[in-house]
């Protein structure tokens, strides 16, 4: 799944505990209606037992929570979304659409992989589903299989071939999704911390896209979507550029600097 504008730098790496049966993450299922009238899925996921920290997001064009079979789906990574996603719905600000939650959960068991995670949720009024999703260059997410020794759900192993020791309690979980080329973002535990006081840019985060209508509609909601979710940031300066990006083809994109 591609589009034609991406946020520069879009390697997320977090360490995180690991969710329990007695101490599960939340996760919710949101349909998004776009003003187009086009609508996706957004699978939002908690990375802590009170649903109060930033959560994994992902959008998709079926819905996560009811999958049926084995066959992979493709998820798209988007930017953090903040903690009341988890109950929201309505429309939401700068023109984006509206939201609706279609499915809610607890994740109970989450264990990095080789080639990403495997999970267990339990959907509010279902069974606790296995899940699999892969985190590299492409995204995706499936029903992991049961295989002939095993009888039921509840006999498949989730088991972490990477898992990373915590300080205390269970064993972390390494968050690492690559959704556009192989840079890393730097997490936003920066020494100076964002201020308001009107003077003084102190970081900057750099957008781009083609100068297409749809590109550059995108572009507006991916730069929204990034104030959106940063309500501390005020904004200092912004920038506009037009260069030539080298990919298959040259082609000429425009360049956003957001200066916060």
């Amino acid at each position: 799944m591609s589009h034609d504008s991406f946020v520069h730098d879009t390697v997320v790496i977090r360490t995180m505990a690991a969710p329990s049966k007695e101490h599960s993450f939340p996760t919710v299922v949101l349909e998004h209606e776009m003003p187009d009238g086009t609508t996706h899925f957004d699978w939002l996921l908690g990375v802590d037992a009170d649903g109060k920290k930033p959560l994994i997001s992902f959008r998709s064009n079926q819905r996560p929570d009811l999958l049926t079979n084995n066959e992979w789906i493709d998820l798209e990574t988007r930017p953090d979304h903040r903690p009341e996603y988890l109950t929201f719905e309505g429309p939401l600000e700068g023109n984006r659409g509206t939201v609706k939650r279609l499915g809610v959960g607890t994740i109970q068991e989450w264990q990095q992989t080789m080639s990403g995670w495997q999970m267990k949720i339990e959907w509010e009024g279902g069974p606790i589903v296995p899940l699999e999703v892969t985190t590299g260059s492409v995204v995706r997410l499936r029903l992991m299989p049961i295989k002939q020794n095993e009888s039921s759900i509840d006999d498949i192993p989730i088991v972490g071939d990477l898992p990373i020791s915590a300080p205390s309690g269970p064993a972390g979980l390494t968050r690492k999704i690559t959704a556009f080329g192989s840079k890393t973002m730097h997490e936003d535990s920066w020494s100076r911390v964002p201020n308001t006081t009107g003077t003084g840019a102190i970081h900057v985060q750099t957008f781009h896209s083609k100068l297409t209508d749809d590109a550059l509609k995108y572009l507006d909601q991916q730069v929204n979507e990034w104030l959106d979710e940063h309500p501390q940031y005020e904004v200092k300066q912004v920038t506009t550029t037009i260069g030539t990006f080298t990919g298959k083809v040259k082609e000429p994109h425009i360049i956003c600097q957001v200066w916060v």
